[in-house]
């Protein structure tokens, strides 16, 4: 059994230099009033938010059925017999849908991982699975390897501009006018336990605090050097160096990637906004 692995643009894909053959990629879409960009490939992080900064209307939409058709259809004629899929979590979108339709229509065999979130940990869980199907193990085995990771990982957003998720309908308008009066920062999260659907974590009053705050659960949740961290902002740079200093001197140890948000969450939390993820190493051997 010949097996493809395949991500969305969420994974943040299309911005990484990966060379790795049986890894396939589809993009998601920023739609800016009609008109409809591939993430990633026809529209970049960059051009996302200086939309966001003049106040444009964005919002996001799953692949184009008729992509991912056309993509399954290359994987078969690339000799592959089996789709594994490792999209955005299923609690922020109907990506994972329109795969296993696409795979239906291709007559295409085809299986899936929920990795409760998107970005670095969608990315390494889709590479991991890529590696460990070339050493052979089948499906159950890999699903358990990815599963042990994510059940020991969380995804915090920490969004800057109350205002903005007042725009998006995320937040009545008078709630965020509160929040902006009394400098309230929410952070919000998601993992295994809110089943990939993004919640409340905690709400301080300043960016600094909430910082300190995630920081601290982090530590209290065993972060060690057997784990990787994913520090992203959505053009904050200042606040991406600071936080990734503090990040350094507690987990100095463990390793970090520091890069933007990947614009299908960028768009619904806004400009200033910080985010940081953490995964246990998966199991490769």
């Amino acid at each position: 059994m010949k097996i493809a692995v395949i991500v969305d643009s969420a994974s943040d894909y299309y911005n990484q230099d990966i060379q790795l053959e049986g890894l396939y990629a589809i993009p998601l879409q920023i739609i800016e009033g009609e008109e409809a960009h591939l993430e990633s490939v026809e529209i970049s992080n960059d051009q996302v938010n200086n939309l966001m900064i003049r106040e444009k209307e964005l919002k996001t939409s799953l692949p184009v059925l008729g992509m991912i058709e056309d993509l399954f259809k290359n994987i078969k004629e690339d000799g592959y017999d089996q789709v594994f899929a490792v999209p955005i979590t299923t609690g922020i979108s109907g990506t994972l849908d329109a795969m296993r339709s696409a795979a239906l229509f291709t007559d295409m065999r085809f299986d899936s991982f929920d990795c409760f979130t998107a970005m670095h940990i969608e990315l390494d869980c889709a590479i991991a699975a890529r590696k460990l199907f070339d050493k052979g193990y089948n499906v159950e085995i890999v699903k358990q390897r990815l599963s042990d990771a994510v059940s020991n990982s969380d995804t915090y957003i920490i969004p800057n501009d109350l205002a903005h998720l007042a725009r998006g309908g995320r937040l009545s308008p008078m709630a965020a006018k509160l929040g902006g009066l009394l400098k309230i920062k929410p952070i919000l999260h998601l993992n295994k336990d809110t089943e990939g659907i993004i919640d409340p974590f905690a709400k301080v009053r300043t960016m600094t605090k909430a910082i300190d705050t995630v920081i601290d659960d982090m530590e209290n949740a065993g972060v060690d050097e057997t784990y990787t961290l994913t520090l992203v902002d959505v053009n904050a740079p200042e606040e991406l160096e600071k936080t990734e200093a503090k990040l350094k001197e507690r987990f100095p140890n463990t390793p970090i990637t520091v890069t933007q948000l990947i614009s299908t969450v960028s768009v619904h939390v806004g400009i200033g906004s910080i985010a940081i993820q953490y995964m246990k190493n998966i199991d490769l051997s």
